[in-house]
C-alpha cells in the first residue's frame, strides 16, 4: 500500500547564488525607488520605464531562483 514515512531532501545553495540573490535584491530595490521618485517628479516615462525594468527582473529572478531549487 503506502509507506509509513516520508524522505526530504535539503539541499543547499552555493554561496555565488546567495551573492547572486543579494545583487538581485539590490537592483529591484533600486529600480522601485527609481520608479516611484520619477512618478513623484512627473516623468511618466521614466517611471514606466523602470517600473517594466522590475517586473523584468522579478520574473527573471524568480524564475532562476525556481530552476536553481530544482536542478541536482
Amino acid at each position: 500500500m503506502g509507506r509509513d514515512y516520508h524522505t526530504i531532501r535539503l539541499r543547499r545553495r552555493p554561496w555565488w547564488a546567495w551573492l547572486l540573490a543579494a545583487l538581485w535584491l539590490l537592483l529591484m530595490v533600486a529600480g522601485v525607488q527609481t520608479a516611484v521618485a520619477s512618478g513623484c517628479e512627473s516623468e511618466y516615462r521614466a517611471a514606466a520605464v523602470s517600473w517594466v525594468l522590475v517586473a523584468a527582473l522579478l520574473l527573471v529572478g524568480g524564475v532562476a531562483w525556481w530552476q536553481a531549487g530544482r536542478a541536482a
